[in-house]
Parts: structure tokens; C-alpha cells; sequence
């Protein structure tokens, strides 16, 4: 019913039905895309597929057969965030005041939520040596929690290599970087 694509990890729901033919008298299956489909009411159906590609809405009852083609998809890329920015200047009250980093879907039909697993933050400070610590999951651990608590104006965040899992994925993806400049 949203368009004509199938997303990974998601329900994706479709309706189904025939001038003249009973939806009781119609048979509604799914090939390719390693999907399945759920009956959910008298012309509604829900969709899962697992795999990138292309799958088919086959439609048998009376006399219709009938398909339609669909592409899967995997959900697209969250956009990692702090707060509402992805980056720029912050001042060192508000960047100390986050728990770490979030990965927002904006704009995607479906209700699904993405998780940071983890980044790579990168603390340079003016006139000292970069420190660099690796971060486990989304909130800081207690080693980023502590760089994070050094921002003075002229100090800049890196938080690269961050990775992210929407529903569906079996190994994370990398998304996008972030560079905060405290003001």
C-alpha cells in the first residue's frame, strides 16, 4: 500500500482484491525475496522479506491470476545525530549535556527504529596531542564520558567510524560522521 518496494525488517503491508471475486476465494502468496505473508484481514496482508532483490504478489481466484513485482530493500541509512545536529558548532554546556550518540530514520514510512552499536571519538583540543578512544554502543562509555566533560570553546569532536543495525541487518553499516566545534 506505500509504494511499490518491500523493506527488510519491517512489516510492509499490502491489500488485496478482485472486482466480482470474494476475498475469501482468493489465494495471495509471495515468491522471492525470502518473504512470507500474514493474513491480517478480509483484503489485508502483511508482508516480510529477508533478502535484497525483487519479489512477486501472486493472485489466484476464479478466473484472475495476477502478480505484481515488487523490490525488496534494506532500510535506508539512519542519520547519526547528538541531540538534533549532526555536526558544526555547539556550545561546550549543551555537547556536555548528551548521553551519546542516536541514529534517526527521518522521513521513512515505517515505524523502525536503528541503534548506534558503536564510534570511534576523536578529542583535539588546542596546542595538545589528539586522544582517541573507541566507543562501544550508543551512550558514552565512562572513558568518552570524560573526554566529552573536557569541552572548553576552540575544542573540536570527531565521532567517526559510527556504526549503526536497523531491523533486519545481520551485521552493522557504517553511517554517516560527525564533527562538533565547541563554542
Amino acid at each position: 500500500d506505500k509504494m511499490n518496494v518491500f523493506y527488510i525488517g519491517v512489516d510492509n503491508p499490502i491489500s488485496v482484491s478482485a472486482a466480482g471475486i470474494s476475498s475469501n476465494d482468493l489465494n495471495v502468496t509471495v515468491e522471492g525475496g525470502g518473504g512470507t505473508i500474514k493474513k491480517v484481514g478480509s483484503n489485508n496482508f502483511i508482508v516480510n522479506v529477508s533478502t535484497v532483490g525483487d519479489a512477486k504478489i501472486n493472485v489466484v481466484g476464479g478466473p484472475l491470476r495476477d502478480s505484481k513485482s515488487f523490490r525488496v530493500k534494506r532500510i535506508p541509512n539512519p542519520e547519526a545525530r547528538l541531540s538534533n545536529s549532526n555536526g558544526g558548532n555547539m556550545g561546550s554546556g549543551e555537547f556536555k549535556a548528551q548521553a551519546g550518540v542516536g541514529a534517526f530514520l527521518d522521513n521513512f514510512d515505517f515505524d523502525a527504529k536503528c541503534s548506534v552499536v558503536g564510534y570511534e571519538l576523536v578529542y583535539a583540543a588546542k596546542r595538545q596531542d589528539v586522544i582517541i578512544v573507541d566507543n562501544e554502543g550508543a551512550r558514552y562509555t565512562s572513558q568518552a564520558q570524560e573526554l566529552v566533560s573536557r569541552a572548553r570553546p576552540g575544542d573540536t569532536y570527531y565521532f567517526n567510524n559510527v556504526r549503526a543495525t536497523c531491523p533486519g541487518d545481520k551485521v552493522s553499516r557504517k553511517i554517516n560522521s560527525m564533527v562538533f566545534n565547541i563554542r
